[in-house]
């Protein structure tokens, strides 16, 4: 039998809002994808490249496919900024971001340099109580210390092997915290998002070519291609993230980041024989639904 032909007149614009909030979080899930991908790169081209140079080389594929797209997203989107300043410290926070991750992974599994990686909006949000006067109240500072917790078990820094490394992956989560925030302060001064792409990617290349004389690395034509194939995953991470945001709520689509832990013990497990440890899995839980849970308060 046929269903009812629904008299409702609003009932097609509920449908609608629906599937647009079920979207935005699927895009989120595919955005992340794409993100442990291009980290799988830089992981596998790490064990005989210098990061310091996959790290501009990365900057620089980004930067100059958002300046071939530039004729259709619009060049004042792109090329005009209105906030210089936050822009040269979204460049220089995510050369500290990009340096700090690769090395990381050079030495240390997908699951556990994310699962101390997420602890970035839980820094964010302490970064923002001093920065955008966005006072946490006490169940967020609960939540926040519950993720640092989380953030210690995935260290396991009593662990017979553990090194200066694991400073590695809290020097990423601090820069990446440093960098959302400054985000948002851009986003507050109407910057445009695909401006924010553009210009921290082109101060970020300018940066890291300062010391290319000391990190160029010679690369075979199969090592290029995967390099731009990676620096491709990660500008199309960034257009599904911008949809997915323009799609649904931030209560929704956040807490999507953390399939990124899923993904990474996939192809930690596919690609380089990876299996997690369970204080990995346990750290990776608590800091995940620390930050779902901040998330969900904060909204």
């Amino acid at each position: 039998m046929a269903p009812p032909i629904p008299t409702d007149p609003t009932a097609g614009r509920r449908g609608h809002a629906f599937s647009e909030t079920l979207i935005g979080p699927l895009l989120m899930i595919v955005a992340v994808l794409c993100f442990t991908c291009l980290d799988s790169i830089l992981k596998h081209l790490a064990r005989s490249h210098d990061p310091w140079f996959l790290s501009w080389a990365r900057s620089l594929v980004q930067a100059a496919l958002l300046l071939a797209l530039a004729p259709l997203l619009g060049w004042r989107n792109v090329l005009v900024t209105r906030a210089p300043r936050v822009q040269l410290g979204r460049g220089l926070a995510l050369v500290a971001t990009s340096v700090c991750l690769i090395f990381a992974l050079r030495h240390m599994q997908l699951t556990q340099a994310y699962a101390i990686g997420f602890s970035a909006p839980l820094i964010a949000a302490m970064l923002a109580a001093v920065l955008l006067d966005e006072r946490p109240r006490p169940v967020q500072w609960a939540l926040i210390a519950a993720g640092f917790l989380g953030v210690l078990v995935a260290l396991r820094p009593d662990a017979p092997d553990a090194s200066l490394v694991l400073l590695l992956p809290l020097g990423f989560a601090a820069a990446n915290a440093v960098f959302q925030v400054l985000t948002r302060i851009g986003a507050q001064r109407d910057e445009h998002a695909y401006a924010q792409l553009f210009f921290a990617a082109l101060i970020a290349t300018a940066v890291l070519a300062l010391g290319l004389p000391w990190s160029w690395s010679r690369m075979a034509p199969g090592e290029w291609g995967l390099l731009i194939g990676g620096g491709l995953f990660g500008t199309l991470a960034h257009f599904l993230l911008i949809a997915a945001f323009s799609r649904a709520p931030t209560a929704l689509v956040s807490p999507m980041i953390y399939f990124q832990v899923m993904w990474a013990g996939l192809l930690g497990f596919l690609v380089f024989g990876e299996l997690p440890a369970w204080s990995t899995v346990l750290g990776a839980a608590i800091v995940a639904a620390a930050g779902i849970a901040l998330i969900r308060v904060r909204g």
